[in-house]
């Protein structure tokens, strides 16, 4: 099939880190286009929809050992105290993790249910995009610096192994 150019804006940083984690975005945006226009049409149902985003993110997410944040807002909390109801305002982060499973890090709270996230705090498909972008990035440096680390205590363990294991030790050579 003859290809037609397009012309895409993304965001200038997303674009290193793709290219940096070896993310072909010609290939990507031709393949999401292709499975966009074969699929059929997304009924109404918000959770139903992010639910298909996450679980084509999650299989990432377990490859490169990460999470990525899906939605935010601020959240309210009422309790009761010496029979007077009050309530604060917090601000509530939630990600999305290796498992499938949400972790609100506020409140330090796994959910297992998306419908236990208020729909108002999802992220744009954009701005969850941009955010799993730089997590398999940030992953893919912490895999490498651990990589590095492993190498050198490795190399510094042969080092000492060479010379404890072929110098006669103290005790030999006073005999």
């Amino acid at each position: 099939m003859p290809k037609e150019k397009l012309t895409l804006s993304v965001d200038k940083e997303v674009v290193q880190k793709a290219k940096n984690l070896g993310i072909n975005i010609s290939e990507i945006t031709e393949k999401v286009l292709k499975g966009y226009t074969a699929a059929e049409k997304p009924n109404d149902d918000l959770y139903g929809s992010y639910n298909q985003l996450f679980d084509s993110i999650t299989p990432l997410l377990k490859e490169f050992d990460c999470s990525v944040k899906v939605a935010e807002g601020i959240d309210t909390m009422t309790y009761e105290d010496k029979g007077k109801t009050s309530s604060y305002e917090y601000e509530i982060s939630i990600h999305l993790c290796s498992d499938g499973s949400f972790y609100a890090e506020e409140v330090e709270v796994s959910l297992n249910d998306i419908k236990s996230i208020k729909q108002k705090f999802f992220l744009s498909p954009e701005k969850i995009l941009s955010n799993l972008v730089e997590a398999l990035a940030n992953s893919k440096e912490k895999r490498e610096e651990q990589i590095k680390e492993i190498q050198m205590a490795k190399r510094i363990i042969e080092a000492m192994s060479e010379s404890l294991l072929k110098k006669p030790s103290i005790q030999q050579t006073e005999k």
